[in-house]
């Protein structure tokens, strides 16, 4: 990411969220007709939620039309190709307007290889949509996006303040989310609407706690407790539940580099951190050195650590590893599936890396965070 648009990482992050009220019938017709400007011929794509293919639809001289059934009204990824650009956008039991324009993407490599991401697109005909609009312009995620627009042609005696603008809205974000949320799912208990963002918001926190997931799941009734993000989320409330204090840390067996199996339990006598991080997390690897000094200091007193990789490809794991030389432990996590998240990672509730689990000499957890600083301190006052 480019220095530019670094305070604006933590805002754009947010954007894949929302569903508004519908209420759960099966077999919904739909209808939706798109408009793309920047791609003339084609195929878009619609995506499950594993990243399959579930329908397809011609690109012709930028018009495509998709026709079909859908269960649970929600919002759908979709790829375009060629060009890689993604975007996402509300699948109802409608007829509705997609209008999509290329020219604002974000931009992301991977080998060299670009995967555009739409972060917005203009779509009409669903009420879904309608309140979706309306979540983005009172929390000011609208606003944000009008100045990373701004952000690509600014002059540089403009430049300083769009990034303070983007970084204020980076920082307010989250507890604007917050506020959002718990008052349209206190005054809106059964809708969807309600349940779709906060399952997103959820998934967005680095840390909270099953007593607050237990108190927002409590408030839900009707349609809302009566569909699959409910299901999720009481899923989400069993791990947490789990992964309390002085509660037993679930075993898990994971191939190391040299494609022998590692069993968790195995660990059981010594102080062990988990370490959850990817080649690819740049906080992740910023920290090794701290992690490092504090395995050197504390190894010889029974403390280890083990890193679990969220690496899909074995190479750029095996790659990191010979450019970080970590001397503890190094296991890589399994996907089910091709869009499903890792194993031990939802086993642990893992939203987001890095995230650390400290364990006592019984297995037991002493603390879950993401906070490199807390979990730091904790390793210091138990082995000082």
């Amino acid at each position: 990411m480019k220095k530019s648009l670094s305070a604006a990482i933590g805002f754009i992050l947010f954007c894949f969220i929302f569903q508004a009220d519908a209420q759960i019938t099966r077999n919904r017709s739909y209808v939706i007709n798109g408009t793309i400007v920047g791609v003339d011929s084609g195929i878009v794509r619609m995506l499950s939620n594993d990243m399959h293919v579930m329908d397809s639809a011609v690109i012709v001289k930028g018009k495509f039309v998709f026709r079909g059934k859908i269960g649970l009204p929600e919002r759908k990824v979709f790829a375009i190709i060629p060009g890689n650009w993604s975007f996402r956008g509300f699948v109802d039991d409608s007829v509705i307007t997609f209008n999509i324009d290329t020219s604002f993407a974000m931009h992301q490599y991977a080998k060299t290889k670009d995967y555009p991401i739409i972060w917005q697109i203009k779509e009409t005909g669903s009420p879904l949509a309608d309140v979706y609009a309306k979540y983005q312009n009172e929390t000011g995620f609208t606003y944000g996006l009008s100045l990373l627009k701004k952000l690509k042609t600014a002059k540089k005696d403009s430049l300083a303040y769009i990034r303070n603008e983007l970084d204020s809205i980076g920082k307010l974000l989250t507890g604007k989310e917050k506020l959002w949320v718990e008052n349209y799912i206190g005054q809106n208990p059964s809708s969807l609407a309600g349940i779709y963002i906060f399952n997103e918001y959820y998934r967005s926190l680095r840390d909270t706690s099953a007593i607050y997931l237990r108190s927002v799941i409590n408030q839900f009734s009707g349609a809302a407790k009566a569909s699959s993000y409910y299901d999720a989320l009481t899923k989400q409330l069993s791990i947490l539940t789990n992964m309390q204090v002085s509660k037993l840390a679930p075993d898990f067996t994971l191939p190391k580099r040299d494609k022998n199996k590692f069993r968790f339990s195995t660990t059981r006598g010594s102080i062990v951190m988990l370490d959850f991080w990817a080649s690819w997390c740049v906080p992740c690897r910023k920290g090794i050195p701290n992690w490092k000094k504090v395995y050197a200091k504390y190894h010889h007193k029974g403390f280890n650590i083990i890193s679990v990789s969220d690496d899909r490809n074995w190479k750029d794991w095996v790659r990191a590893l010979d450019q970080e030389k970590m001397p503890w432990t190094q296991v890589i996590d399994e996907f089910p599936s091709k869009g499903s998240p890792a194993k031990v990672g939802e086993l642990y509730a893992v939203r987001s890396m890095p995230f650390f689990v400290l364990l006592d000499k019984k297995g037991k957890v002493i603390l879950a965070s993401g906070d490199e600083k807390i979990v730091t301190t904790k390793i210091e006052e138990i082995l000082k």
